[in-house]
């Protein structure tokens, strides 16, 4: 099948009528034999070979300005999900989809006067004129207006993955380990052709060029990259004690959330978690967080800043080996000075000087502590016999026979005037007794009963106290001083 002639018209679509293949703009480009030539390819005719036309850089930045002008003009309102957002006065930020990025400009004015503040990986609504900005060669989005949608895809994948993790324990600080103290290996996960790579050899290099590194060659970014890392680390993980490997650096430069999105993989994550030895990883700059770096034991904004992190500083341990160096010197000078002393304070004794004159010493010391002893046994046994002879003197004054005998005294002096007492309470008591028994007496029935009364009782031995309480022909019981008598109650007769 013979290839078609290049049709301009369908090339461009009716949207750009007037643009890049319109003929008055090639004339204001400049020649009127281009323009034929074009038409005549428009008609099928073969058109005779000609050279490009030669432009410098400002001629060609201005046709292309020209046809964007005439090509799109008016706004456009763009869906897409927010990247590499910066805020210096006017917003610089770029939208994205799946399948490409567009770079926008929103100008401090405009800024100014809208009512959102976007965030990054919001899902937003750009309005705004497509402009070429020359003088950087890009072409951009002068955004006038901005709406939120939602939160982006990405970001909230990120977010999903992120929840789900923390729930699983990932980024939990006490699973994460401490760095080795003094690394002797180091295996460094990066691109070989990377600008990381070169920053980490250099300042490993500068600060301790005695530790040893393994660089393992993986993609980065794109495709197949979060795989990629993970199998180094497995093999690490599998490798490492053969090796000799003490410690991890996972690291690339910076870049946007598209290019560092394999750093948020899960499958990375896995093999970062079931990592045993320590994991530092630098991934972009300070404003980024990826996955990885909340999983590893320890995150560096720089792939300098994880090597320092990870190894020791030659120049400090040269300074802290001389300073511990002049503290044991001084140690042992001090130490020196004052054994010398004691020597020399040894040499001088008078105990050294002339051992007799030490020995006669001591023979005076232990002559006073037997005279000393001497005079306390003296003293104790006079003590002793004080208080024998007063015991003595106590038990001659107050013996158990002179005791017995006063006791007797006293009893034959107390026991007539004890007789007499008792005689006497008797008798009050029992003048007491007859006076209450009198008082009783009086106070009984029986001495009512002795004076003419009577005792009325019922059959039931309830009082009768009234007549209302004697009916006709009941059985009435009176009680007299000296027995009872039975009576029965007969009608009263009637008055006279």
């Amino acid at each position: 099948m013979a290839k078609l002639p290049f049709d301009p018209s369908r090339a461009r679509g009716d949207q750009f009528a007037g643009g890049l293949f319109d003929t008055k703009a090639q004339e204001r480009a400049g020649s009127a034999d281009d323009a034929s030539a074009i038409e005549s390819v428009a008609e099928g005719a073969t058109p005779t070979p000609k050279p490009p036309r030669e432009l410098t850089v400002t001629e060609f930045s201005d046709l292309i300005t020209r046809t964007l002008d005439d090509g799109m003009r008016g706004s456009f309102r763009v869906q897409g999900e927010i990247s590499n957002l910066s805020k210096r006065g006017h917003w610089y930020f770029s939208i994205k989809d799946a399948g490409s990025v567009l770079g926008c400009v929103m100008w401090q004015s405009d800024a100014a006067r809208s009512v959102y503040d976007p965030r990054e990986g919001d899902a937003v609504v750009v309005t705004g004129k497509v402009k070429y900005y020359g003088a950087q060669g890009r072409t951009q989005l002068y955004a006038s207006r901005i709406e939120k949608q939602g939160v982006g895809a990405l970001e909230l994948r990120f977010q999903q993955l992120v929840a789900e993790l923390r729930a699983l324990g990932y980024f939990d600080e006490s699973r994460k380990q401490p760095l080795p103290e003094f690394p002797r290996r180091v295996a460094v996960i990066t691109s070989r052709t990377g600008a990381a790579l070169q920053d980490v050899l250099k300042t490993a290099q500068e600060r301790c060029p005695a530790v040893e590194f393994v660089v393992i060659d993986v993609r980065v970014q794109g495709p197949g990259a979060a795989e990629e890392v993970a199998r180094a680390l497995r093999a690490i993980e599998k490798l490492h004690t053969r090796l000799s490997i003490d410690a991890v650096i996972l690291t690339r430069g910076g870049g946007s959330r598209e290019d560092l999105w394999a750093f948020n993989e899960r499958v990375m994550a896995d093999a970062a978690m079931a990592l045993s030895i320590p994991l530092v990883a630098a991934i972009g700059h300070e404003v980024d967080t990826s996955i990885i770096e909340l999983v590893a034991d320890q995150r560096a904004s720089t792939p300098t800043q994880a090597v320092m992190r990870l190894l020791p500083d030659l120049a400090a341990l040269d300074e802290r080996r001389a300073r511990l160096g002049r503290d044991l010197r001084n140690a042992m000078r001090w130490a020196l000075s004052m054994k010398r002393e004691r020597l020399l304070a040894l040499a001088s004794s008078s105990a050294l000087a002339s051992p007799a004159l030490r020995l006669a010493q001591a023979r005076a010391g232990v002559h006073q502590l037997e005279v000393r002893r001497e005079t306390a046994l003296t003293a104790s046994l006079a003590r002793e016999r004080r208080v024998l002879d007063q015991l003595a003197t106590r038990l001659a004054t107050h013996s158990p026979v002179t005791r017995a005998a006063a006791a007797r005294a006293a009893l034959a002096m107390f026991g007539p005037r004890l007789t007499r007492a008792i005689a006497v309470s008797v008798g009050q008591s029992r003048r007491a007794l007859v006076n209450l028994e009198r008082r009783l007496r009086s106070a009984g029935p029986e001495e009512t009963l002795s004076r003419g009364y009577a005792i009325v009782t019922a059959a039931d031995g309830t009082l009768v106290r009234s007549i209302a309480q004697a009916r006709t022909g009941e059985r009435l019981d009176v009680q007299l001083t000296d027995g009872l008598v039975p009576v029965r109650v007969e009608p009263t007769p009637p008055k006279e």
